[in-house]
């Protein structure tokens, strides 16, 4: 029976992380409205924005942006000076949300 109740706490401890993540269909709705003006519907950048930044402008359907922790998605979001309007008018979740959307455009 111990076995079996620490199995289950395994698995509710394991499920945790995966419970935090943000809302994809929520982010699908902020990215439509606010991020694909630059990013394009794909992720892919718009033509403007892949000649402006070229090679720098990482597909965030590929596997580069892909393969990068949450965190380190957020952190790079925050340094960005494009982005720094748009942190303003952010509420608490919403990028939580827009990076579990990212995470569906995986290729």
């Amino acid at each position: 029976m111990k076995t079996f109740f620490l199995t289950i706490g395994f698995i509710v401890a394991m499920s945790l992380p995966l419970a935090a993540a943000g809302d994809a269909a929520k982010g699908k709705d902020l990215y439509l409205k606010r991020c694909k003006i630059c990013h394009a519907e794909d992720g892919a950048g718009t033509p403007a924005l892949q000649k402006k930044h070229g090679a720098k402008l990482l597909p965030l359907a590929g596997k580069e942006v892909q393969a990068m922790k949450d965190a380190e998605i957020t952190k790079s979001f925050n340094a960005a000076v494009n982005h720094k309007a748009l942190l303003k008018s952010l509420q608490p979740g919403d990028l939580d949300n827009v990076i579990a959307y990212m995470r569906t455009m995986k290729k």
